[in-house]
């Protein structure tokens, strides 16, 4: 009797039928047995954190788990737009691991857990203790300054998890203590810091180049958060240095109501406004300055754009895109070489759009590169691939002979030399990766213009400013 009971059980078992728990919970083998809201966590049905749930590659016992946070909607409520520009950098991140699985490390593949934060920084931080606590991960890719500084400060850090971030560019996550005891950091980026980007505005603004009106007057509107606050600091700090460059700092709340500091705006009445956040919070912005005597196109005024409003989401709206037209900003530069030529062609054929219309897609690509780089040295020097061995192995990314363009053909042989305990020096899809001792890779940036329905790169790259604040 005992016997044939216990052969019902696991045919049971084997049909994929789960049973419930005295505490109600129902147990599993597979998260394909606890249906799409749920996911098998440790033998038995558990929710997913909203926004979670996605899956990318193969996802089998021994392969190496990574967790992903991109804002892929435009906020947290239900109908949310898709946030483009982000969307399209994890198609990126995406293509880079779909390019390495093809080749594999040491019989191993890379699966990837996708969660969108639709932009929410305490939705990113539980979703990020998900991935860390019940997924395993031993890295995570996540965007924007703010969700990447709150996520490795309350998650990341204490876990030995490590984090890199393609789009944050506070300069707050420079000084980020990450060690956690260790000895090399925890959280890297392939983004510049905006001690770059803020200085180079400044002195565009600061200079006799006519494209940007020569200013008497500068307005500032910032988004309120790490972001906007670090970006606006560096660039008032810039213009403020003797002779000093008439400037206003103006916030204005994230996804809120921006009516009351375009109004501000106005009343300062500035020559031209650099505006610092989000392409949907730009987007209200513009079609608000529309209706302001000093902030429309024929009151002579002029607006300058940061890197996060170049997407193409901006220009969907008739009045926001008419009134962008012209209008210049500044963007981390793509790579020039061969590295950035095969991540275009790939892009283009995979997802059928040109990665250079937005910002950062090449900085997620390159990101996805080195945390999967960055795991193969950890299997090849220690056989465990966790965070702070990942950081080890991506110490080692910018010593060697000679840069090797960081390609899915020269993927294997950077592997090898990772493997032999060598250094190597790779230049990515996003250009020189020099990392330095706070896990940062300084870069030139690009202008960039509105034009019709687009935006077009101006050449050629600009290079930092000395002195950067």
């Amino acid at each position: 009797m005992r016997t044939r009971l216990l052969m019902g059980v696991l045919s049971v078992l084997a049909t994929g039928c789960s049973f419930t728990t005295a505490a109600g919970l129902e147990e599993c083998e597979t998260s394909a047995e606890c249906g799409a809201d749920k996911v098998c966590t440790q033998g038995v049905c558990l929710p997913l954190p909203t926004g979670c749930g996605q899956v990318y590659g193969r996802a089998e016992a021994g392969d190496i788990a990574l967790g992903g946070l991109f804002p892929i909607h435009s906020g947290t409520a239900a109908g949310a737009p898709v946030d483009e520009s982000d969307e399209q950098a994890f198609n990126a991140a995406l293509l880079a691991m779909e390019q390495v699985n093809g080749r594999g490390v040491n019989g191993k593949q890379f699966t990837l857990y996708l969660c969108d934060t639709g932009g929410d920084d305490e939705r990113a931080r539980i979703q990020a203790d998900w991935l860390v606590k019940e997924k395993k991960v031993s890295a995570v890719i996540a965007a924007g300054s703010s969700q990447s500084y709150g996520v490795a400060q309350a998650v990341t850090i204490p876990n030995n998890v490590l984090l890199m971030s393609y789009s944050a560019s506070s300069p707050e996550l420079t000084v980020l203590p990450d060690t956690n005891g260790g000895t090399v950091g925890l959280v890297w980026r392939t983004s510049p810091s905006d001690a770059i980007q803020g200085s180079v505005i400044a002195q565009l603004l600061r200079g006799t180049d006519s494209r940007f009106g020569n200013p008497k007057k500068v307005g500032i509107l910032y988004v309120n958060e790490t972001y906007g606050q670090g970006l606006k600091d560096i660039i008032a700090t810039r213009l403020n240095v003797a002779p000093a460059l008439d400037n206003r700092s103006i916030p204005y709340p994230r996804r809120g109501n921006v009516k009351d500091a375009v109004q501000e705006l106005n009343a300062y009445d500035p020559d031209l406004t650099v505006v610092v956040g989000f392409s949907d919070d730009v987007t209200n912005i513009l079609v608000e300055a529309a209706n302001q005597p000093n902030l429309k196109r024929d009151s002579g005024h002029r607006w300058f754009f940061s890197d996060s409003v170049k997407d193409l989401g901006l220009l969907a709206n008739a009045t926001a895109s008419a009134q962008a037209q012209g209008v210049y900003g500044t963007a981390p530069a793509q790579g020039t070489g061969q590295a950035f030529n095969s991540f275009r062609d790939a892009f283009l054929s995979r997802f059928k759009k040109d990665p250079s219309a937005y910002a950062y897609t090449s900085n997620a690509y390159d990101a996805m590169y080195l945390l999967t780089l960055s795991a193969s040295y950890a299997l090849n020097n220690g056989g465990e691939v966790t965070g702070p061995k990942m950081a080890e192995g991506l110490t080692k990314v910018s010593n060697g002979q000679g840069a090797l363009q960081l390609t899915s053909t020269n993927f294997t042989p950077l592997v090898a030399e990772l493997a032999a305990g060598r250094s190597v020096n790779v230049d990515g899809a996003s250009g020189k990766l020099d990392f330095d001792a706070n896990g940062e890779a300084p870069a030139p940036m690009e202008l960039w213009q509105v034009q019709g329905g687009n935006f077009v790169t101006i050449p050629p790259t600009i290079e930092p400013p000395p002195n950067n604040p």
